[in-house]
């Protein structure tokens, strides 16, 4: 069956939306899962002794590898971007990107084998396919959702937000099912959990490949097939911007080789370590030669996105400025947002009162049960929709989505017998990351509609979001006031990080989707999913940055205490947010009519 055979496909929708957006809402759903459960385990396991199955490390240690972890992910985007625009196509990338990914989720639950000889190599190998997969795969689905929908659809903000909520499904079925088995049963299942999802995801693309269309299935048209009008909006790469790019791209590498090989070698060097040295807050910082690299990386990259934005029509380099410009708060936001993974982890972990007992044990009890069990229904749900659309024409797909949700459905009942069964529940370190997914499942549907009917400028937007993320690290910051300076435990009542996660996921979706929405209704047709990649480069790093600031939060904490730590970032996200809404009448001008 021929993708250009059927476009009458696109007529069968699902909630007013094309059918193809549920598939790639499983799809996308199956790579988070293997993502964000991964992500659950990987500081625990880094930083769990080496009795337990884990490998030891020291937190500063452990946020390094995530930093630098988090950060690739969202590097290789660009390339994926790329290859998808020039060379493969969508449909094609997101097959590798995924092969790739289940292959590396494989080599996690491979190092953890205990079988008498290091296989820590394997681990980091596993790492490696993960960061090149997810690159092929991220920036692409995105994109595939973009060319389902008119250029300046008014409907591509309750698409993205729906794509949204599969992703956070993802999230939430993954870092529910994969912490608690990683936590409890050994990290390697984990692992090998996470992979196996990431297979099934796969298989159901795979059979439906056909259902995007032509447009998703193929590269962008060369040079030599565009419209003359768009063909002269091109703006090829000079010798001097390869030369530039090249440079900085060299530069940025060295720093990251350097940078892993430090992480890896846990603290050994091979470029000098202190050229210079200054005073910042009263502590004495040292500057390696590959710390030059970054900064100077950055200005080459800056002088060449200017030089090349001068040279496009004015049109369009205005719209791609806005975008430059909400990427650049975007840092902002996910640099704080993502401490999730890392410091809010740890505090989680040992900050937090997780044992209950009494009434509190059967409000968890109930709670529990109803959050594992609700998103799951309404998945069921929409798996039944998707099957009764699309059974007459692949249905391989609903197979493999029905064997997946099958084998989920039992795991699900398992975990929750086993909550309901203990008399002094523990609640696992990992069900606090949950909460960010469930409050997006159930919140969503609630900020597409109102989206619909209350027109804010995209400034306006994420000016909301980042007076929630804010607050809920002022929630954070107010819990763990009475946390003495340098404590290792504490017992703080978890009620401050359930309203954290709370508020951030209100923030979440006032950035996140809109964000990825205007990327897609701002940037040129022909060049999508680069634009797309270099979006996800400024996400990348965010996420370094968020690590960097977790490493450093451990001096901060023995000094001032881990709740100025939390201020620090009810701070950051409040100036972004009255900086970027002051910006908002220039935004509008720029955008050149978009909305």
């Amino acid at each position: 069956m021929k993708a250009q055979t059927r476009p009458s496909f696109f007529d069968r929708t699902i909630f007013g939306h094309p059918i193809g957006l549920f598939v790639l809402f499983f799809t996308e759903m199956w790579e988070r899962f293997s993502y964000y459960g991964m992500r659950a385990l990987l500081i625990l396991f880094l930083v769990s002794e080496i009795a337990k199955g884990g490998w030891g490390w020291t937190r500063e240690e452990a946020y390094a590898l995530y930093g630098w972890y988090v950060m690739l992910v969202y590097f290789l985007p660009m390339v994926g971007g790329w290859l998808a625009d020039t060379r493969w196509g969508h449909v094609k990338t997101v097959l590798v990107g995924a092969s790739i990914i289940t292959a590396g989720h494989a080599a996690l639950a491979l190092a953890d084998l205990n079988i008498g000889i290091d296989l820590k190599f394997v681990f980091y190998i596993g790492l490696l396919l993960l960061v090149i997969g997810t690159g092929l795969f991220k920036p692409n689905m995105s994109s595939i959702v973009g060319k389902m929908y008119p250029p300046h659809s008014p409907k591509k903000d309750g698409a993205y937000t729906i794509f949204y909520m599969g992703v956070n499904s993802g999230a939430f079925i993954g870092t529910l099912l994969v912490g608690w088995i990683g936590e409890n049963f050994g990290w390697k299942f984990g692992f090998g959990l996470a992979g196996i999802f990431m297979l099934f995801g796969l298989l159901q693309f795979y059979f439906a490949r056909d259902i995007f269309g032509e447009a998703a299935n193929k590269p962008q048209p060369k040079k030599k097939d565009l419209p003359p009008e768009e063909r002269d909006k091109i703006v090829p790469f000079t010798v001097e911007d390869k030369i530039i790019g090249g440079a900085a791209v060299l530069l940025a590498l060295f720093w990251i080789i350097h940078g892993l090989y430090v992480v890896i070698t846990r603290g050994k060097h091979f470029l000098p370590e202190d050229i210079f040295q200054f005073e910042f807050l009263g502590k004495t910082v040292h500057m390696g030669l590959a710390d030059t690299f970054f900064p100077l990386s950055l200005i080459l990259l800056v002088y060449l996105g200017i030089n090349r934005l001068l040279r496009f029509d004015p049109v369009e380099r205005d719209r791609l400025l806005v975008i430059f410009i909400i990427a650049f708060f975007v840092i902002a936001f996910w640099a704080s947002f993502e401490q999730a993974g890392t410091t809010m982890n740890i505090f989680a972990k040992d900050y937090t009162q997780r044992t209950l007992a009494g009434h509190w044990a059967g409000i968890y009890k109930v709670v529990d049960t109803l959050i594992s069990l609700i998103p799951m229904l309404v998945l069921t749900y929409v798996i039944v929709k998707l099957a009764q659309k699309i059974w007459d024409l692949y249905p391989l797909t609903v197979i493999f989505t029905t064997i997946s949700f099958t084998i989920i459905w039992i795991l699900v009942i398992l975990r929750v017998r086993d909550k309901l069964t203990s008399t002094e529940p523990v609640v696992d370190t990992t069900w606090f990351q949950i909460l960010n997914p469930v409050f997006i499942i159930s919140l969503a549907p609630l900020y597409s509609w109102f989206w619909k009917r209350v027109r804010l400028s995209a400034a306006k937007k994420f000016f909301i979001g980042f007076m929630f993320l804010g607050t809920g690290f002022a929630f954070l910051a107010y819990g763990a006031k009475d946390i003495p300076p340098g404590a290792r435990t504490a017992s703080v009542s978890m009620i401050w990080l359930i309203l954290a996660y709370l508020f951030h996921t209100m923030g979440e979706l006032a950035i996140s989707p809109v964000g990825l929405s205007y990327v897609s209704k701002l940037a040129p047709l022909r060049m999508t999913g680069f634009i797309f990649g270099v979006w996800y480069i400024f996400t990348g790093l965010a996420n370094k940055l968020s690590g960097m600031m977790a490493e450093a939060s451990e001096d901060i904490a023995k000094v001032h205490g881990i709740s100025t730590f939390f201020l620090i970032f009810t701070l950051i996200p409040y100036a972004a947010g009255v900086i970027i809404l002051l910006l908002d009448p220039l935004l509008k001008k720029l955008m050149h009519g978009v909305e």
